[in-house]
């Protein structure tokens, strides 16, 4: 009894002292200083005219908020960004599931080919962006002759000066790159569908068609809310990649540029339409897109969970 009584008490200090939250200290104060305070921060700094140095000048949050409103160059990378997402949807929802299918069995070839599918994930997006630069040059790049080798030389283009390809050649690298997310997070989904539902089908008559769109794609449905509302953040917050394909001012003529490229622009004033820095409308800008992605995402997630709930059900 003194032994059982003694570890109580134990216990019991513990949990009133709450040790772990030593464990969690650290992380809590990485994620503060580096998320929590900056965002607070940039609503505060929003409000005002400040170019990035110096003190801050007069409150002029109307005018800032207003201008986004009125700026026909964030209209135009809003629905470059729009576009571009409905594009990686589309193909991740689609094209990515192919390979998750082929992939979802055993052996140890499956394994390599998952490892190759995944490696541009990995891959740094400067070197990627210079990698696919190199390769569409009109002059020393391979896809221009590959294309004439076999046969199609009609399909030529100068892929990233020609207004009517560039932002179709940044949708391919883009889903060149976020390929294996999606084939990855699919592939997980599919290894948790029960084989004997499969089966069953299968046996009541059911064709592989009608069993993969009976039983395994309704099972998906956590990993389509997954893949749909990273794809719809990562998207619209794309700024390395297509920055290193377009540069500053979105080249041709703002084909390129999206929501990041131009906060990024006018908070350092790099773009051709904007030279000089305005940090506090920049600051603006990412509020705002800030806003509209908590918004978005979260209706998203409220939609495509209750397909969740009543696929489950």
């Amino acid at each position: 009894m003194q032994v059982d009584q003694r570890n109580r008490n134990q216990v019991s200090w513990s949990l009133g002292n709450v040790p772990y939250l030593w464990f969690l200290l650290p992380g809590l104060l990485a994620y503060t200083v580096l998320f929590i305070y900056p965002t607070i921060r940039s609503f505060y700094l929003s409000l005002y005219d400040w170019s990035g140095r110096g003190p801050l000048g007069p409150i002029v949050w109307e005018q800032n908020f207003r201008g986004i409103l009125h700026s026909d160059k964030f209209w135009q990378a809003a629905g470059n960004s729009f576009r571009l997402f409905l594009f990686i949807f589309i193909f991740q929802n689609t094209v990515s599931l192919g390979p998750a299918i082929l992939l979802n069995r055993p052996g140890a070839a499956t394994h390599f080919f998952r490892v190759i599918i995944f490696l541009p994930q990995i891959m740094s997006a400067v070197a990627t962006g210079i990698i696919w630069i190199m390769m569409l040059d009109p002059i020393i790049g391979a896809i221009n002759p590959f294309l004439a080798n076999i046969g199609l030389g009609s399909w030529q283009q100068q892929w990233q000066s020609d207004p009517a390809w560039a932002l179709r050649t940044v949708m391919v690298v883009m889903a060149w790159q976020w390929n294996g997310m999606a084939v990855i997070l699919y592939l997980a989904g599919l290894q948790n569908v029960p084989d004997d539902l499969r089966h069953a089908a299968m046996l009541d008559g059911a064709g592989r068609f009608r069993t993969f769109r009976d039983v395994t794609f309704p099972m998906l449905a956590p990993a389509f809310t997954i893949v749909t509302v990273l794809s719809f953040i990562l998207i619209f917050r794309a700024f390395d990649l297509i920055y290193i394909l377009g540069g500053p001012a979105g080249v041709p003529d703002g084909h390129t540029l999206v929501l990041g490229v131009l906060i990024y622009s006018d908070a350092f004033g790099q773009g051709a339409f904007n030279s000089q820095a305005r940090f506090s409308f920049a600051m603006a800008e990412g509020v705002t897109l800030f806003l509209f992605l908590a918004a978005i995402s979260g209706l998203l997630i409220w939609l495509l969970g209750r397909r969740e709930t009543a696929v489950q059900s």
